[in-house]
């Protein structure tokens, strides 16, 4: 097991680290108030956003794929999917939430743009973008505190997601089904 607890504690907490770095500096950029500096900000999360979300994602393959004697011998990454899926809370303690699907679902429109699968929960990459997330628009406890600018998954239903709230309730899944200790939250 330490070969698939090696990779998480790595390049997947890595990328996770990453994101929230840069979404501090469009914190920073948009404080400045620089044009330029805030579409650089915007850009660079973005890009954080998506190594996190495809990192996060597939370390459902890359447990499939790597055999462990202390884990159940998977036939293919939707069956390490349906492990973690009933372990995915919201915010620690709150009720089960699906983010493992709604993660796939985030991971499929950033690559294929329009997703193929007719239960995919977004409909286009434009969903996933920097904006504002006033009082109210978001689920208590979700995503940064005082509306501030921040990469927001909206859903087809209308429903807007706090891709920081996400990415940390399905890595909360893995850790507890790995049986590692949580650090703080948004402390990777």
């Amino acid at each position: 097991m330490q070969i698939i607890i090696d990779r998480l504690n790595g390049i997947i907490r890595s990328a996770l680290r990453a994101y929230l770095a840069a979404e501090r500096d469009l914190d920073g950029a948009n404080e400045a108030g620089d044009p330029a500096g805030i579409a650089a900000a915007k850009e660079k999360v973005d890009l954080a956003a998506r190594q996190a979300v495809d990192l996060l994602h597939h370390f459902a393959d890359f447990v499939c794929k790597e055999p462990d004697p202390s884990l159940p011998v998977f036939n293919k990454p939707e069956d390490v999917r349906n492990v973690i899926r009933p372990l995915c809370v919201f915010g620690r303690s709150g009720p089960p939430i699906d983010d493992v699907n709604l993660l796939m679902d985030v991971a499929d429109a950033f690559k294929h743009h329009r997703p193929d699968r007719k239960s995919a929960t977004v409909h286009v990459s434009f969903a996933i973008t920097t904006q504002y997330g006033g009082y109210g628009e978001l689920r208590y406890g979700e995503g940064k505190y005082g509306g501030a600018e921040q990469t927001i998954v909206t859903l087809k239903t209308g429903e807007r997601r706090a891709l920081s709230s996400i990415l940390q309730n399905v890595f909360d899944a893995w850790m507890a089904y790995l049986k590692q200790p949580l650090p703080p939250i948004s402390q990777y």
